[in-house]
C-alpha cells in the first residue's frame, strides 16, 4: 500500500509538467473509410506518442504548431504529416504488408486495449511469430514466447501442458490449466484442437488486472485467442501443406542391460529365491497358478525331471542372441508421419468481413494400426447491417477419428528381454503364455496351462494360450470418433460514436464415441474363454467377438449482455474506457450411453444374451484357474453433470494526457455449487492498477535513446472453481451388479458429505512492471514482479472421526507463488539484406505453501513416493523428499532416524543383525528436504536470421532449479524384475553381499538406496527444440505467377539436449521422483509450403 501511495504522489508531482502543449485530434481510417483502432501515432524528434481507439479516433500533445505527425500501423504503409497549426488532422491510411512491433492492440476477451493504456501485464504473440517456425498446435506454437509460461512435459507421452506464474491450487479437478478464450468467448475446448493457421493473435493475462475480468475461472491466467478476418477487398486463398516424420526411439540412453546380463540376473535372483524358499517345490506352490517369466518355467521342467541340463544350456543359448526390445522397435514401431493441409479464404468490404478455413490432418502413429484423421472448419462472417447495427456470426467445426490397438499391446516390455517375435526367417513365433490376461481372471504360468491342456486333453474346448504381438495388434481395435461444434454470435449497436452494446452468445457440443472390437479368436477373446471353462469342461463365453460401446455427449453455453463506453473529454486530455455486464454460463455432462455384448457377430451385428446375475456376481468354478472367476458385465449406474452460474462485472479505464493511467474493475460470480445459502456466493472479486507513461514527460525529452518507457503497478483478487465440491450432500443409489432382486442401497463418502462452509478459492495477486523500447525500437521488453497468494484453497484436513468423517477437503490451504520475468526482444541488424533478431526471456518462480495439514501418523514413505498429495506447511509444492543416508556398510546402505540414529545394526563382518523397517518412521522428521521437483526457471532464447530469400529461425528452451532421483532399480527378493533392468542394476547386484540376511532385508536396503539424499541430483537442462530453415520466393517470381508470398520450410525438433545431471538423463523424458526413464522424445524432421493468390 505504502509503495501504490509513493506511485499515486509521484504521479501528482509531475502532472504540472504538461501545461505548455497543445493538443491535436483526429481520426484515423482507411481508403475505405473504416475507422483504424491501434494505429501507433508518435511526433517526429519528439517524446510523445498515442494510439487510436475503436472509433479510429486519436489525442496527442504537440509542443509547436509545426511538429511532424508519424503515423503506423499493422498491415499500412507509414505516413505522416505537419499540423500546420491545426487542432484537427485526419488521415486514411493505404494497405501494406509491412508489420512494425510498435502497435500492439490486445484483446481479453472483453474488450480492446493498447500496452500504452493498459496498466495490466500479458504477453502478445502475433501471427507471425507463431508461423515463424512450425507447429503441429498453439501450445506448441507458444512454447519459448511468453516468459512465465512454462510447457509441464510428460515423460511418457512428451505432450505438454501449460502452466502460468506456478501452481497455484492444491485441487486436482482445477489443476493448472489456463482458462482459454477464443473469439471473446471462454470455451472448454482443448488448445490442440484449435487450428493455428486460423489464428491472428494469442494475448496471455497474467495478473489480477488482466484476468479478474474473468473471475472465480482465472487464477491460473488466461489465453486469449483472436482469430483471422478478412483484410483485403478482393478474396484471398492462402494454401498450407505440412509434414512431421519423427524418428523411432532408440534404447540408447535407457541403459538397459544386455539379454546375456538379464539372464544372468534373473538366474541368480532365481537360486537365491530357492535357498530362501527351502526348495523348488515350495517356491513355486507361492506362486500357485500366477505368472511367472519363462526362465523361471525352463529351470522348474529341469528340477522336476521334464528337460536336461543340456536342454536349458541349448535354450539359454538361443535365448541369449534375442532381443526382443529391438525385434519391437524393427517390426511394431514405425516413423511417425503427419500431413496436415489448410485451405483459407478471406475477403472484406465496406459492409462486410468474412473469413474460411479448412483444415484436414492425418497421422500415422508410432504403433502399426495406430492412425487418426481429424477434419476442421471454421467460418465467421461480420456484417454491418447499417452504421448503428453489426452481427458476427461463426461456426467452429471439427471431427476426428482414431484407431488403435489394445493398449497392452503398445508397451515394448510386454514380454521378457530374451524373448522373440520372429525367427530367423521372419517366421512368428508363438510365445506359449505371456503376462497378460484377458477380460476375466489374470495371467497364468506355464505349468498351470500345461495342467489345464493336460485335464481337457480329450476336449477341443481349450483354446491355445500362445502369443505373438504382430498378430494381436490387428485383433482388438478400438474406434474413437469425436465431433465438437462451436456456434457463436454476437450483436453490436452503437448507440451513439461513444457508447455501443453487445449481445453475445456461444454454444459448445461434443459428442464422443467409442467402439472396441475384440475378434473371436483374438488372444484376449481365447484367455477369457478359457478362463470361464467350468468344472464341467463347458466354457460359460458364448462363441464370437465382444462389442463395446461408450457414448457421451457434453452441452455448454454462454450468454453475454455488456455495455461498452470510451470517450475523450476536454481537448481529449481525459479519456474513460469503461464496460459493464452479467453473463450466464451452463455446463452439462450428460448421462453416457454404454453397451457390452458378447457372441458378437461383426457380419451379422447379433449378440447373445448374457447372465450377467450370474457371470458377474456369482461367477464361474474355473477349472483353468481352480477358483471363482467372474466376467465384468455393463455399467448399471450412471452420472450426470450440470452447473449453471452468472456473473455481472465491470471495468474502467482512466488516462489522462496518455501519460497516467488508472484502472479498476469488479465481478460477482455465483454457482449452483453453493445451494442455497448465497453468504459465500457475494464476495466480489476485484483489481485496481496505475500506470506512468514516464517517456511522455517533458522532463524526458533528452533521452533520445529512449523511445518508450512505462511503469505498471496493480492488484486485485480473482479464483478458481472446483466443481468436485458442494454445500449439497451428495449420495447415489446403487444396484449390484445385475442383482436378480434389484435392491438398492445409498452410497457416499466422507467426500461426498455437505460443506456448509465451502467458499471460492482465492488469488490475489501483486504486479509490478516496466515496459520499455529503446534505441528505434532496437531493443523493447518488459520486466515483472508478482506476488501471487491463493487463500481458501481446497485441500484435505483431518478431523476427529466424532465429527462424523476423519478427514475432510475444505477451504483451509494457503499457498503463495513469487517471480520475476523478463522478456527482452531485439531487433540486431536490419539492411537491405540482412536482418538479425533475437528474443530471450527467463521467469523465476518460487512456491511456498503457508498453510496445509499433515497427520502426524503418517508414514514418511507417504511423503517421498506422493509429493503432490502429502504436503508440509512451510515448503514448496512438489517437494523432493529424501532418507538421510548414514553410511555404506560392507555395501549395505544405512539411514538415520528423526534422532540421528541408525536404522540397522551389524555384526563384526559387516553383516545386518537388525533392520528396522521404513514404515516405523512417521513424518518428515527423519526425511531431507531436498528441494523442488519442479522447475524453479524457465525461459528460452529465438534467433531469426534473413539473408535475401533465406530464413533461419532458432529456438532454445531451458529450465532448472529442480532436482531429481538418479534411476536405482528397487532389489526385492520377493519380486522378480525383468522388464526395466539396467546395467547399473546388474552391478549393483552382483557388488552386493548374496547371503541369506541379504536376501531378507534386499527390499527395506533397496528402498534406503534409492530414496536416500545422495542419489537427489540437479535437473537443469537445454535442449534445442527447433532450428529451421526458410526459402522466399522473390516477388519478382511471385508477381509473374500471380501470386502472393511463398514459402518453403525444412525443420528439425529436439536435435540435441544437454543436461546438468548426466548419465543421459533428459529430464523432459524422465520421471524426477519415481526416478524412472522413458524414451527420449524423438527427433523430428518437417516439411512446410505456404503460398496464397
Amino acid at each position: 500500500m505504502r509503495l501504490y501511495l509513493l506511485f499515486i504522489s509521484f504521479v501528482i508531482l509531475f502532472a504540472g509538467e504538461v501545461k505548455a502543449q497543445r493538443m491535436v485530434t483526429g481520426t484515423v481510417s482507411d481508403t475505405k473509410g473504416e475507422p483504424l483502432y491501434g494505429v501507433t501515432i508518435a511526433v517526429k524528434n519528439g517524446k510523445h506518442t498515442a494510439v487510436t481507439g475503436l472509433d479510429g479516433k486519436y489525442r496527442i500533445p504537440v509542443d509547436n504548431e509545426n511538429a511532424v505527425l508519424l503515423f503506423r500501423y499493422v498491415g499500412m504503409e507509414p505516413y505522416q504529416t505537419t499540423v500546420k497549426g491545426q487542432v484537427t488532422v485526419d488521415v486514411k491510411m493505404k494497405d501494406q504488408t509491412t508489420q512494425l512491433a510498435e502497435a500492439v492492440v490486445v484483446s481479453t476477451g472483453y474488450q480492446r486495449l493498447s500496452r500504452e493504456r493498459s496498466t495490466a501485464a500479458f504477453g502478445f504473440v502475433d501471427s507471425t511469430k507463431l508461423n515463424r517456425v512450425m507447429h503441429k498446435d498453439i501450445l506448441s506454437a507458444l512454447e519459448g514466447q511468453v516468459a512465465g509460461l512454462r510447457m509441464d512435459i510428460n515423460p511418457n507421452t512428451g505432450e505438454g501442458s501449460p502452466v502460468l506464474r506456478g501452481v497455484g491450487t492444491f485441487s486436482t479437478s482445477i489443476g493448472t490449466k489456463p482458462l482459454i478464450v477464443v473469439d471473446d468467448m471462454a470455451t472448454d475446448m482443448e488448445l490442440s484442437e484449435i487450428n493455428l493457421y486460423d489464428v491472428e493473435s494469442v494475448t496471455v493475462l497474467k495478473d489480477a488486472a488482466a484476468a479478474s475480468i474473468y473471475g472465480a475461472l482465472a487464477a491460473n491466467g488466461v489465453i486469449v485467442i483472436t482469430t483471422k478476418q478478412g483484410k483485403s477487398e478482393k478474396t484471398t486463398v492462402s494454401v498450407n501443406a505440412d509434414w512431421y516424420i519423427s524418428t523411432k526411439p532408440t534404447f540408447d540412453a535407457m541403459h538397459y542391460a544386455s539379454t546375456s546380463d538379464i539372464i544372468d540376473y534373473e538366474t541368480n535372483v532365481y537360486n537365491a529365491r530357492v535357498n530362501s524358499s527351502g526348495s523348488v517345490a515350495t517356491l513355486f506352490n507361492s506362486f500357485s497358478r500366477n505368472y511367472y517369466s519363462p526362465l523361471y518355467q525352463l529351470y522348474r521342467d529341469q528340477a522336476e525331471g521334464r528337460i536336461t541340463q543340456d536342454d536349458v544350456d541349448r535354450t539359454l543359448g538361443q535365448w541369449r542372441q534375442n532381443d526382443y526390445y529391438n525385434q519391437y522397435r524393427d517390426l511394431v514401431w514405425r516413423s511417425a508421419v503427419t500431413q496436415r493441409y489448410n485451405v483459407s479464404l478471406s475477403q472484406k468490404s465496406q459492409r462486410s468481413n468474412h473469413f474460411a478455413s479448412f483444415n484436414y490432418e492425418h497421422d500415422k502413429n508410432r504403433v502399426k494400426n495406430d492412425n487418426s484423421d481429424a477434419f476442421s472448419i471454421y467460418l465467421k462472417s461480420n456484417f454491418k447491417l447499417n452504421k448503428w447495427l453489426s452481427i458476427k456470426l461463426g461456426i467452429d467445426t471439427r471431427f476426428s477419428n482414431s484407431q488403435v490397438p489394445d493398449y497392452a499391446y503398445t508397451n515394448y516390455n510386454i514380454q521378457e528381454r530374451y524373448a522373440s517375435i520372429v525367427d530367423a526367417q521372419g517366421n512368428l513365433v508363438m510365445t506359449p503364455y505371456v503376462n497378460i490376461s484377458g477380460f476375466a481372471g489374470g495371467s497364468l504360468n506355464g505349468s498351470a496351462i500345461a495342467d489345464s491342456q493336460q485335464q481337457l486333453a480329450s476336449s477341443d474346448v481349450l483354446m491355445p494360450f500362445s502369443f505373438n504381438v504382430l498378430q494381436s495388434l490387428d485383433e482388438s481395435l478400438t474406434q474413437n470418433r469425436n465431433l465438437r461444434m462451436r456456434p457463436f454470435v454476437n450483436v453490436e449497436a452503437k448507440f451513439l460514436k461513444w457508447f455501443k452494446y453487445n449481445l453475445m452468445f456461444q454454444y459448445e457440443w461434443t459428442q464422443s464415441r467409442t467402439e472396441k472390437y475384440d475378434e473371436p479368436n483374438s488372444y484376449l477373446m481365447r484367455m477369457t474363454h478359457n478362463a470361464l471353462i467350468d468344472l464341467d469342461g463347458v466354457s460359460q463365453l458364448p462363441s464370437g467377438g465382444r462389442y463395446r460401446q461408450t457414448t457421451n455427449n457434453t452441452r455448454r453455453y454462454t450468454f453475454r449482455n455488456q455495455l461498452n463506453f470510451e470517450k475523450s473529454f476536454l481537448e481529449s486530455k481525459h479519456h474513460v474506457n469503461a464496460i459493464m455486464g452479467f453473463e450466464l454460463r451452463e455446463n452439462r455432462a450428460a448421462r453416457p450411453i454404454e453397451q457390452q455384448m458378447y457372441g458378437y457377430n461383426d457380419v451379422a451385428l447379433t449378440s447373445v444374451r448374457m447372465d450377467w446375475a450370474s457371470l458377474n456376481n456369482v461367477g464361474v468354478e474355473s477349472l483353468v484357474y481352480g477358483n471363482t472367476v467372474k466376467l465384468g458385465g455393463p455399467a448399471t449406474s450412471q452420472t450426470e453433470i450440470f452447473h449453471r452460474y452468472a456473473s455481472f462485472y465491470a471495468n474502467v479505464g482512466y488516462d489522462y494526457l496518455y501519460r497516467y493511467n488508472i484502472t479498476g474493475s469488479i465481478r460477482w460470480d455465483e454457482a449452483d455449487l453453493f445451494g442455497l445459502d448465497t453468504k459465500n456466493q457475494h464476495h466480489p472479486l476485484w483489481s485496481v492498477g496505475a500506470g506512468w507513461n514516464i517517456s511522455e514527460e517533458a522532463f524526458m525529452k533528452d533521452f533520445s535513446w529512449l523511445d518508450f518507457l512505462k511503469l505498471r503497478l496493480t492488484y486485485g483478487v480473482n479464483g478458481n472453481v472446483d466443481q468436485s465440491s458442494t454445500t449439497y450432500f451428495v449420495a447415489r443409489y446403487r444396484t449390484e451388479n445385475n442383482d436378480p432382486t434389484n435392491t438398492q442401497y445409498l452410497r457416499y463418502t466422507d467426500d461426498n458429505l455437505p460443506n456448509s462452509r465451502l467458499r471460492w478459492e482465492k488469488t490475489s495477486t501483486f504486479n509490478a512492471g516496466v515496459d520499455f523500447r529503446v534505441l528505434n525500437n532496437v531493443l523493447s521488453g518488459s520486466l515483472e514482479f508478482y506476488n501471487r497468494v491463493g487463500d481458501d484453497l481446497l485441500v484435505r484436513k483431518y478431523l476427529d472421526s466424532t465429527l462424523g468423517a476423519t478427514q475432510r477437503v475444505i477451504n483451509n490451504g494457503k499457498m503463495r507463488n513469487q517471480g520475476v520475468e523478463l522478456q527482452l526482444n531485439a531487433n540486431l541488424l536490419r539492411t537491405k539484406d540482412w536482418t538479425l533478431s533475437a528474443g530471450f526471456n527467463i521467469a523465476w518462480n518460487h512456491n511456498k505453501m503457508l498453510r496445509v495439514e499433515h497427520s502426524s501418523t503418517d508414514i514418511a514413505s507417504n511423503f517421498i513416493t506422493a509429493p503432490a498429495n502429502y504436503f508440509v506447511e512451510g515448503t514448496s509444492y512438489n517437494t523432493l523428499w529424501a532418507y538421510r543416508l548414514s553410511r555404506v556398510v560392507n555395501g549395505y546402505p544405512v539411514i538415520l532416524d528423526a534422532d540421528g540414529n541408525e536404522m540397522a545394526t551389524f555384526d563384526a563382518d559387516g553383516n545386518p543383525t537388525e533392520v528396522q523397517v521404513s514404515s516405523t518412521l512417521k513424518g518428515t522428521d527423519a526425511l531431507v528436504n531436498m528441494g523442488s521437483l519442479v522447475p524453479v526457471y524457465n525461459g528460452s532464447l529465438t534467433l531469426s536470421l534473413r539473408w535475401r530469400e533465406l530464413e533461419l529461425n532458432t529456438l532454445l528452451v531451458y529450465a532448472g532449479g529442480n532436482k531429481l532421483r538418479l534411476d536405482a532399480t528397487d532389489m526385492n527378493s520377493y519380486q522378480m524384475v525383468t522388464d526395466h533392468v539396467n546395467d547399473h542394476t546388474v552391478k549393483h547386484y552382483y557388488e552386493m553381499p548374496t547371503g541369506s540376511v541379504a536376501q531378507q532385508y534386499a527390499s527395506t536396503f533397496s528402498e534406503w538406496w534409492r530414496y536416500c539424499d545422495a542419489q537427489v541430483k540437479p535437473a537443469d537442462y537445454i535442449k534445442m527444440r527447433s532450428i529451421s530453415m526458410a526459402y522466399h520466393l522473390p516477388e519478382a517470381v511471385t508477381k509473374k505467377l500471380h501470386i502472393g508470398q511463398t514459402r518453403l520450410t525444412l525443420q528439425v525438433n529436439n536435435l540435441f539436449y544437454w543436461s546438468r545431471v548426466g548419465h543421459d538423463i533428459d529430464p523432459e523424458s524422465y520421471s524426477l521422483n519415481s526416478a524412472s526413464r522413458t524414451l527420449l522424445q524423438p527427433k523430428t524432421f518437417s516439411i512446410g509450403f505456404s503460398t496464397s493468390f
